[in-house]
C-alpha cells in the first residue's frame, strides 16, 4: 500500500501540516514507544518489550504495522494482528494515539488501518481494540466500536506482597523453560488451552517463541508450567515492560477448562510474584475482567491495587 499524504489544519504546527500514513519500520521504534508511553523518562528499557510483543503477532509490523507521521513526530500507530485461531475473522488492533492528533486526521487514518484489516481476512471481519484513555475510546465510538467489556489494570509492590493465606495442594510444583527446556512443547499445549482468558495474546507455537528468541533478550524462566502431581494444570509467562525501573506484565495463568475453579491460577501467580519479588523487581502489572468482583478480591488478596481500566471495544461484523 503506498503511503497516504493529506493536509490536516493542525494549531499546533500553525498551517497546513502534513501527515503521512506509512507502514512501520525499526527506526520507528522508540518513537512507537513514546505513543504508548508518553510519561516515561526513559525509553531504551522498554525496547525490548516491544520487540517481544511485536513478536506475538503475525503478519509482523513491517507488514501490517501503520504510522501517521506529521512533521516533527508520530501522531498515532496502529498494529493488525490476526486472530484467526481464537475466532475466524477477529483482528486484533494495538493502538496508540497522540493526544494532538485531530479527529479528522484520525480519520483519515483509521481509513487506511480499516483498508489494511480487508488485505488480512478472506470473509467477514471485526476489529477488537483496547483502549486505556478517554479520548481514544471516543474517536473509535465514533467509527461505531461499541465497549464490549473492561479490564482492570493492577499494580502489585513487590517486596511489600501480604503473606499466602491459602497455601493450597502441597503436592503443586512450578517449572519454568529455564529449568527444563524440553516443556516447551507442554508449556505452548497448557496456554493454548486456556487462550480465551486475553483479549491481547494469539494462541502461540513454536515460531512464535522463536520469533520472541529473535527479536528480545530472551528469558526462559519467565515461561512457567504448573503440576498438580505430575499433572501440567497451568501455564504462564510473564515480560519485562521496563527493566531499568523494574516493572513486570504478569499475564493471568492459563488453565485449560477441564482444570479451572481448583486455585490452580492462584497458586501460579503467588508463585510468579514470589519469583519476581526475589529477583528484584518492584512492580507487577496484571490485567483482569473488571466484571468479575471475586476475581477482584482475589488480587486485592495477593496485594494488587487498581491503577486504570482498559475498555476492549469490538466493531459489527463487517
Amino acid at each position: 500500500m503506498c503511503p497516504l499524504k493529506y493536509i490536516c489544519n493542525n494549531s499546533l504546527w500553525g498551517g497546513g501540516n502534513v501527515v503521512e500514513v506509512i507502514k512501520y519500520n525499526n527506526q520507528f521504534l522508540p518513537h512507537v514507544i513514546r505513543l504508548y508511553y508518553p510519561e516515561a523518562m526513559k525509553i531504551d528499557s522498554r525496547l525490548d518489550y516491544f520487540r517481544q510483543t511485536f513478536a506475538l503477532f503475525q503478519p509482523g509490523p513491517e507488514q501490517s504495522c501503520l504510522l501517521a507521521k506529521g512533521s516533527e513526530q508520530l501522531l498515532a500507530c496502529a498494529y493488525l494482528a490476526s486472530f484467526e485461531k481464537i475466532q475466524p475473522g477477529l483482528i486484533f488492533v494495538s493502538l496508540a494515539v497522540d493526544s494532538y492528533m485531530t479527529e479528522q486526521d484520525f480519520t483519515l487514518f483509521w481509513e487506511q488501518c480499516f483498508a489494511l484489516a480487508r488485505t488480512l481476512v478472506s470473509g467477514p471481519m471485526m476489529l477488537r481494540v483496547g483502549a486505556s484513555h478517554q479520548r481514544v475510546s471516543a474517536l473509535l465510538a465514533g467509527k461505531g466500536l461499541k465497549v464490549a467489556r473492561e479490564q482492570l489494570e493492577l499494580h502489585a509492590a513487590l517486596g511489600q506482597l501480604p503473606p499466602d493465606q491459602n497455601p493450597g495442594e502441597e503436592d503443586f510444583s512450578v517449572k519454568s523453560l529455564a529449568q527444563q527446556p524440553d516443556l516447551e512443547a507442554q508449556w505452548l499445549d497448557t496456554f493454548n488451552q486456556g487462550i480465551n482468558a486475553f483479549w491481547d495474546i494469539p494462541p502461540l507455537d513454536r515460531a512464535s517463541l522463536g520469533r520472541m528468541r529473535q527479536a528480545s533478550a530472551f528469558d526462559p524462566a519467565a515461561f512457567r508450567v504448573g503440576y498438580s502431581g505430575q499433572e501440567a494444570v497451568a501455564a504462564q509467562y510473564y515480560s519485562v515492560i521496563d527493566r531499568d525501573a523494574g516493572i513486570v506484565r504478569l499475564n493471568l495463568a492459563s488453565t485449560p477448562s477441564s482444570k479451572r475453579s481448583r486455585g490452580y491460577g492462584r497458586r501460579m501467580l503467588k508463585d510468579a510474584l514470589n519469583y519476581l519479588e526475589q529477583q528484584g523487581f518492584s512492580t507487577a502489572v496484571i490485567y483482569a475482567d473488571a466484571a468479575s468482583q471475586a476475581t477482584g478480591l482475589l488480587y486485592k488478596m495477593l496485594g494488587f491495587q487498581p491503577a486504570g481500566t482498559v475498555k476492549i471495544l469490538e466493531s459489527a461484523w463487517l
